[in-house]
């Protein structure tokens, strides 16, 4: 609340700079001390004119409104909030002060009643700002840019008191009176995330953006509104401009524009981020996933030097570097990966697989071994089918070579 004590501060000194002295209308006593605490409020002097008009007495209610009124300022410089708040509410609600400062005081108690987080106190006071019954001197009505202010304070009190839907009808009051900011719409933003509108939010973050554009928490949370939407297209555009307009993505940030990258049938560009991401010291899991997008972009070699990197860290990630060897026509160095497969739930497939590499390698003899292998260890129709085919195509080149 630095900011409001200061906006206070201004707005108590200038009120005083310009306060008249209305010599027909307070006593002459009064009038006297009033003189002199101003005097000293001038020369920055808040205890010694704190102490001027508290030796007041006066059997006046405007006086005693007047004085108060004062007083309440004072004690604000003074840095004594309660005792400020005592005051003006004394001023104010004494209805005794000429319209213009009634208004003024009124505000001045509606913003320290703000900043002491007072939050239902301060926004009956500021509600009675905007009322079009509130008396006014004549040629002095509030401008559009005070009401907007005002508007903004009570959008700040209702939304620090938890009451996101009135907040959101104020600042939208307060917008509709003048130009955007990135401190209301930031509020806007707030009370439509709580509520969770978020094709609300999609609005607000895109003019935040277009005032805003460096700052990377605007598009983060567009990215984050249109997954809530289930809008993953939207969720790329978004990453994508961003990263055109020069924000740079955390390795957390680039792995979900991977994601949907391989979502949206792009696996080349998922592919490629997950390279860059994948630096030395980077894990299994992050290897492996590249290497799949490689693999669905049919890169075979890429996806083969991510599978490989993968499996000397992790050995369950052996295996699809071996079908990926197999896929790319490497059978000697596929026989290789899967003589190193460990895990108990894959010797199936890697004693099928290397049936398959030796098929290829033209030794029947190696594959029909590996293929027994795979049905002794998982009986599946496929090993059935493989032993069937290899005994086939061994008794065919026998008989081929008796001819000979």
């Amino acid at each position: 609340m630095r900011t409001l004590r200061l906006i206070l501060t201004s707005i108590f000194t200038v009120c005083f700079m310009l306060q008249p002295v209305g010599a027909a209308t307070l006593s002459a006593s009064t009038a006297n001390k009033v003189q002199r605490a101003i005097n000293l409020q001038q020369q920055e002097k808040w205890k010694e004119a704190t102490t001027v008009l508290e030796s007041t007495t006066t059997a006046s209610t405007y006086d005693v409104a007047f004085v108060q009124r004062m007083l309440g300022g004072l004690y604000w410089q003074l840095g004594v909030p309660n005792k400020a708040i005592r005051s003006l509410e004394a001023a104010v609600d004494s209805n005794k002060l000429e319209p213009d400062a009634q208004r003024s005081a009124q505000r001045m108690l509606a913003d320290i009643l703000l900043s002491q987080s007072r939050y239902a106190e301060a926004l009956r006071r500021y509600y009675s700002l905007t009322s079009d019954k509130l008396p006014l001197t004549a040629g002095h009505a509030p401008t559009e840019k005070e009401l907007a202010d005002i508007w903004l304070r009570i959008a700040q009190a209702h939304y620090q008191n938890q009451q996101a839907k009135q907040a959101l009808s104020a600042i939208n009051r307060h917008l509709s009176l003048v130009a955007a900011k990135v401190s209301s719409l930031s509020l806007k933003l707030g009370a439509q995330i709580t509520l969770k509108q978020w094709k609300g939010t999609i609005a607000s973050l895109k003019q935040l953006i277009a005032i805003d554009p460096e700052n990377k928490a605007w598009w983060l949370q567009l990215t984050a509104s249109y997954q809530h939407l289930n809008k993953p297209t939207d969720m790329l555009k978004t990453l994508v401009l961003a990263v055109r307009k020069g924000i740079a993505l955390s390795p957390s940030e680039k792995r979900m524009m991977a994601q949907l990258y391989g979502q949206q049938g792009v696996p080349e560009k998922a592919a490629a981020l997950m390279l860059e991401l994948n630096t030395k010291n980077a894990k299994a899991s992050s290897l492996a996933m590249e290497a799949s997008y490689w693999q669905l972009a049919k890169e075979w070699d890429n996806a083969i030097a991510a599978w490989q990197r993968a499996a000397e860290q992790d050995n369950q990630y052996r295996w699809s570097l071996a079908q990926s060897q197999l896929q790319r026509g490497l059978y000697q160095e596929a026989l290789t990966s899967l003589d190193l497969i460990t895990e108990t739930n894959q010797q199936a497939q890697a004693e099928l697989g290397q049936a398959i590499a030796y098929d290829k390698l033209d030794n029947l003899d190696k594959a029909l071994e590996h293929a027994k292998r795979a049905n002794e260890i998982e009986p599946t129709t496929q090993t059935e089918s493989w032993i069937q085919y290899l005994s086939h195509k061994r008794d065919a080149a026998s008989a081929v070579s008796d001819i000979r």
